[in-house]
């Protein structure tokens, strides 16, 4: 029980881990995307168009800023306590139940 314990948390911060690159990497996509669109917003004429573009890259801007902060400090994370099912995949043919349980 142990050691499916340890593999469960591995296999938890692993999951972790991958989530965090999947927010590092969108969070490097928007951060040139939304540098693009102001460029362009900034060679647009003052009229209608420019002032929507400009209050999508506000709501933009504040998405990024969120999602930045909660890439910008990645901290090693405390599995939950594991349930038996949680144990399952890591137990082999053994029950997490028991050795009398199927």
């Amino acid at each position: 029980m142990q050691e499916a314990r340890a593999a469960y948390a591995h296999a938890y911060r692993v999951k972790h881990l991958g989530e965090q690159a999947d927010a590092w990497y969108q969070a490097s996509r928007l951060t040139e995307y939304i540098a693009a669109v102001s460029d362009h917003a900034t060679s647009l004429p003052p009229g209608q168009e420019r002032t929507e573009i400009e209050a999508w890259l506000t709501f933009a801007d504040a998405h990024l800023q969120h999602l930045t902060e909660s890439v910008s400090a990645p901290k090693l994370p405390t599995p939950p306590k594991p349930s038996g099912d949680n144990l399952k995949p890591f137990l082999g043919h053994w029950s997490p139940y028991g050795p009398r349980s199927y």
